[in-house]
């Protein structure tokens, strides 16, 4: 999502890393697999987005996975695009009265003291008791409601004296325009968001409108379990995280199929084309902004130009304008032998995700590498479903909570990005039974015991291993990239 992704999370919602970094270092860095998101996404209305349309459905900070079965249309459905405003609005004081609004207080940071903007963690908890944490996130994903429902609320309730509100949003954007909103009207306490699941360009557009609380991240207690120096986990989509936002979920792009209809699956977007013109029809991806939809373009981009790392650390016009063609000329090439004949498009992955259960096209995709045993665990998706990564690589990223600058309950979310960090939080999000997450913790620094219960999660046929899935990373391009990208996609291939 993560990202945006309500990120489907956007939702949706998930190993973020700058394009800098050399392959070596992402492949060394990326030891874990997740949902997004979309980074991170959340429940939309059934539908689709048309080729006719001048507009895309969003897409979420995170991940991804809802029931309603896809609205197969051809009729014009325009969707606004997000806003993205930017807001000159002074900065605000953050807990304890420091002033902590866009970067990371002053001052050196003692990994996991719990000392945060002046507080002792205990002084934190005790002012949290009997508050509430107003959560926005992607709300896509029945898994990752089911995880945060039946165990995140209950027992935050139980531990600590605090209600955890689920606000599920179909785009994580929304959460960020409702700050940005609040702060160009003055409001800079009380604010209506406390936590927010992010990243990619929602934690830029924060991080530029000086709109984040800072100084807290690698204070939280259970930050001294958090790999700060991989260049995966301290940038976002390129951009530093700077004490801005915590890690929650790492993620990593999978093609999911049914390997009795597929048996030897395209493993790239060449043999995607050929298979493609034999079984038409059989394939679609949701609508970019959707950030699956979004991911699978980057993916495009990387195979037909050569590679990500012509695109540097930071948007580059020249070299983006003489490349992308190759994409867009890709993707209009398949066009015609999509779903629908591509005169449409899934509005978000999680119409993708229902085509694929009922046997319409034979595959889906997902930021989650266990999707698809989850999709079989749930009865959704057949015991045949299995997943695959292509050839040339996956790409993956990380996943972040961050608190609004103007929050009005950050003792509480505090406790709640800590809580989210534990072990034992991130040991059952990871059981496919609840969200199918990879930790984002780094497995090293765990007890022997809980290195033992993550490795007990059983890993079935449809699950490929994070070893295996972490040699073939491949990092996210910067922000503004994905900016570009998606904007680019609706004017070369969806009004086409």
């Amino acid at each position: 999502m993560p990202r945006t992704s309500m990120p489907a999370l956007s939702r949706r919602r998930f190993l973020a890393s700058a394009a800098a970094i050399t392959a070596g270092a992402v492949l060394a860095a990326c030891g874990g697999s997740p949902t997004a998101t979309d980074t991170p996404k959340p429940a939309a209305p059934a539908g689709t987005t048309s080729a006719a349309t001048t507009g895309a459905a969003p897409s979420a900070a995170s991940p991804s996975a809802a029931t309603s079965a896809p609205a197969a249309t051809q009729a014009p459905a325009a969707t606004a695009a997000p806003t993205r405003a930017a807001s000159s609005a002074p900065a605000t004081t953050a807990t304890g009265g420091t002033a902590a609004s866009g970067t990371s207080s002053a001052g050196a940071v003692t990994l996991g003291s719990g000392m945060i903007n002046g507080m002792m963690w205990d002084q934190i908890v005790a002012k949290a008791k009997g508050g509430t944490a107003n959560w926005f996130l992607y709300g896509g994903s029945q898994t990752t409601n089911d995880y945060l429902d039946k165990y995140v609320i209950p027992t935050m309730k139980q531990q600590y004296d605090v209600t955890v509100k689920r606000t599920p949003v179909t785009d994580t954007v929304e959460a960020v325009n409702k700050v940005l909103a609040e702060k160009q009207a003055g409001k800079t306490t009380d604010g209506g968001v406390d936590l927010i699941w992010i990243n990619g360009e929602n934690f830029r557009t924060m991080a530029e409108a000086n709109i984040l609380l800072g100084g807290w991240a690698r204070n939280l207690p259970n930050a001294k379990l958090i790999a700060w120096d991989e260049p995966n986990v301290r940038n976002d989509f390129g951009i530093a995280v700077n004490d801005r936002e915590a890690p929650w979920s790492r993620a990593q792009f999978v093609f999911v199929y049914d390997s009795a209809k597929a048996p030897t699956p395209p493993k790239s977007f060449k043999a995607l084309e050929e298979y493609l013109k034999a079984n038409p029809g059989k394939f679609t991806y949701a609508a970019p902004p959707d950030f699956t939809g979004s991911v699978v373009v980057r993916h495009v981009l990387y195979e037909t130009t050569g590679g990500w790392q012509q695109y540097g650390t930071s948007f580059n016009e020249q070299v983006y304008k003489e490349k992308s063609p190759a994409a867009w000329d890709y993707l209009n090439r398949i066009k015609p032998n999509l779903w629908q004949k591509g005169t449409t498009y899934p509005e978000a992955a999680t119409k993708v995700d229902q085509l694929f259960a009922d046997g319409e096209v034979t595959f889906t995709m997902s930021y989650s590498p266990t999707a698809g045993s989850v999709g079989i665990a749930t009865g959704k998706y057949p015991k045949t479903t299995r997943t695959f990564y292509l050839d040339a690589g996956t790409i993956a990223n990380t996943s972040y909570v961050t608190i609004p600058f103007n929050a009005k309950n950050k003792e509480a979310a505090l406790v709640l990005a800590n809580f989210l960090e534990s072990p034992e939080a991130q040991i059952e999000k990871a059981k496919q039974t609840r969200s199918g997450d990879s930790t984002a913790l780094d497995v090293g620094k765990l007890s022997e015991a809980d290195r033992n219960a993550l490795k007990a999660i059983p890993l079935d046929p449809a699950t490929i291993s994070n070893a295996e899935l972490s040699m073939h990373a491949l990092p996210e391009l910067p922000a503004a990239y994905v900016d570009r990208i998606e904007k680019d996609w609706q004017a070369n291939v969806l009004r086409k």
